[in-house]
């Protein structure tokens, strides 16, 4: 899904149609405000890359790919049948995530256990996303999440007054913030054994 189209979900359980109260700019804000709160609740989404690092001869420090918060694992790239496979582990003794400056990287300790020309596959996990368009891909697993949070904040942006509408809008709103879980669920949590990548916090 993307967020134009969740955008107009969220419009229609608002009962918005046509020129609603709220603009898709301002939907936006809210679905950002949403994901900020998810962000700084310790959410994390799983990432891979399978094609981010190519090992050079004689270099032991590569940038870690934009996105990710923590590393896990990484696999090093083999060819079958003129395929390429991720199946050779890099222990996790033999690589640490440190920074070069302000830049995070991601230092091997040894390169014997490195190919030159092969590529590294990282697998970890990023933070939830913050929407700059229309046309972006919602994440994986955060589009009800996303709206629910979303619809409270808009809700609770209508309720001021004291009519009976607005009432209405207030309890509502309380009631879809009861819904929220204080704790990511499982599937959103950190790794076990995962590396927390620095200066990305």
């Amino acid at each position: 899904m993307i967020v134009q189209h969740l955008i107009a979900e969220i419009n229609l359980h608002l009962r918005q149609s046509g020129q609603g109260e709220f603009t898709s700019e301002q939907i936006l804000l809210f679905l950002n405000s949403a994901a900020w709160d998810f962000r700084d609740g310790g959410w994390l989404l799983r990432m891979e890359d399978n094609e981010a690092i190519e090992v050079v001869a004689n270099t032991s420090e590569y940038a870690v790919p934009d996105g990710f918060a923590y590393i896990k694992e990484v696999w090093m790239e083999r060819t079958v049948n003129g395929a390429s496979e991720y199946t050779i582990p890099i222990s996790d003794s033999h690589w640490t995530l440190r920074l070069n400056g302000d830049e995070p990287v991601i230092f091997f300790y040894t390169q014997t256990s490195l190919e030159t020309g092969k590529k590294l596959k990282l697998v970890g996990q990023k933070r939830p996303t913050i929407y700059a368009g229309m046309s972006e891909s919602v994440d994986p697993g955060m589009v009800a999440r996303l709206r629910e949070r979303a619809k409270f904040y808009a809700l609770m942006a209508m309720a001021p007054g004291n009519s009976e509408l607005s009432r209405v809008r207030y309890t509502s709103a309380l009631a879809q913030r009861q819904l929220d879980r204080p704790y990511p669920p499982k599937a959103f949590r950190q790794l076990p054994s995962s590396k927390l990548v620095p200066g990305r916090e």
